[in-house]
């Protein structure tokens, strides 16, 4: 069912969700791999969660076919990317380019939550600025993990937030005295063993202050409108709904981003009367496109799936009562009703036409499309799926989602896969 516009608007151009659904897809990189260097893949297709998994080298080697993990370790450690703070507080790999904008954007969110949290534990200005400078000191003789750093500080500097502590999700002074000195570019964390699949951080000072000559704007309403300026050219025909969504702007700063970005609406048969878009991406939303004969097989939480609300833009309706797992919802949902599916779609061209899912007992990927796929095309997803099998096996030790997925619960999701077809 189409999404009501928030606003009235008249809009130069129209087209239908196919056509939306082909840009989409060739924007992602998904319908033929985009030329460039992994930081400018990511800079055109989207920042990348980083939840202690594998899904962070799948959505990229879906952009860029062959990636192995050291490729993408290699540009995390050259700092080409880099795992920061980003929307929604949550940690993405960014493309050096975006990193001061979205830190400062992160730094806004961050300042008006941790104001609260700080005041509730009697954490004042000194005392974390105290235990900043001792961090830095520490930090002189190279990287440190959070508890290395804790033992490495003199004595006492570093306090227990206690039991008041835990409730606001604060264990000591040392996590926001860190989080301080992320957002003033004087640290910097990096994976630890140099993986990407891990949430375990190192922390070590910064050769270079981002900042420095960094042209981010100092009013936080122009910063959201670069921000919406990047999701839009990412993943527009998009709505405000969409980049709220995205970015967890209320829908009042989201509206006032995306007129302040100066996009233009185009209206998307069955989606939205009112989608936007930069102005220079309309004349490419008029040309007609050749067919994708592309596959793909994305992780679970891919943003080409979940940017526009969930699957079912992107999955023939006939299709959306199918019932998948959901994240963070034991009960899961439908394709045409969930928001995020906790499991691995198969992509035909620009539709989810299946799922797929490492399977830890037979070594190997399976996948189940909804209908048989033309000889053709299943042909192109068994040689998809035996070369992800073997990067999957020879680059990791086990396919998690995120860091507290286990063997049990992948085998439960291959275990789903594989029931679709019974």
């Amino acid at each position: 069912m189409a999404r009501k516009a928030a606003a009235s608007a008249d809009s130069a151009l129209s087209i239908t969700l196919a056509r939306a659904r082909a840009h989409w897809l060739r924007t992602q990189g998904l319908a033929e791999p985009l030329k460039g260097s992994l930081e400018e893949v990511v800079a055109a297709t989207g920042w990348v969660r980083t939840l202690g998994g594998v899904d962070v080298y799948l959505a990229v080697r879906a952009r860029a076919p062959g990636l192995r993990r050291a490729d993408l370790d290699a540009a995390a450690e050259a700092s080409q990317l880099q795992v920061v703070p980003a929307v929604r507080g949550c940690i993405y790999l960014v493309p050096r380019a975006h990193v001061p904008l979205v830190m400062r954007v992160a730094e806004e969110a961050y300042r008006k939550r941790a104001d609260r949290e700080h005041e509730k534990v009697g954490l004042d200005a000194k005392e974390l600025a105290d235990v900043a400078e001792a961090a830095l000191v520490a930090l002189r003789k190279g990287p440190l993990s959070t508890d290395a750093l804790r033992k490495a500080m003199p004595a006492g500097v570093v306090r227990s937030l206690g039991e008041v502590g835990k409730k606001v999700g604060l264990s000591s002074t040392l996590p926001p005295a860190l989080r301080h000195l992320e957002f003033e570019g004087k640290v910097e964390r990096r994976t630890e063993g140099g993986r990407l699949d891990t949430e375990r951080y190192l922390w070590r000072l910064t050769a270079r202050n981002p900042f420095t000559g960094a042209k981010v704007p100092a009013a936080a309403e122009e910063r959201n409108a670069r921000l919406a300026a990047i999701f839009f050219r990412q993943f527009g025909p998009a709505t405000v709904e969409d980049f709220a969504a995205w970015s967890a702007f209320s829908q009042r700063d989201a509206k006032a981003a995306v007129a302040r970005a100066g996009l233009v609406p185009v209206a998307v048969e069955g989606y939205s009367e009112a989608a936007y878009v930069p102005e220079d991406v309309l004349a490419a939303l008029r040309e007609k496109v050749p067919a994708a004969t592309s596959v793909s097989l994305l992780p679970a939480h891919d943003l080409y799936v979940s940017s526009h609300g969930g699957p079912a833009w992107v999955t023939d309706p006939k299709h959306h009562g199918i019932e998948v797992p959901t994240w963070g919802s034991a009960k899961g949902g439908t394709l045409g009703e969930a928001a995020h599916i906790f499991v691995r779609p198969v992509l035909d061209a620009e539709r989810l036409v299946g799922l797929w899912e490492f399977d830890p007992k037979a070594d190997d990927v399976v996948f189940h499309t909804f209908e048989p796929l033309a000889p053709k095309r299943r042909k192109a997803v068994l040689a998809l799926a035996e070369d992800t099998a073997t990067f999957l096996r020879e680059d990791f030790s086990l396919a998690r989602s995120f860091s507290l997925d286990n063997e049990d619960s992948v085998q439960k999701r291959a275990d789903f896969v594989k029931s679709l077809g019974k």
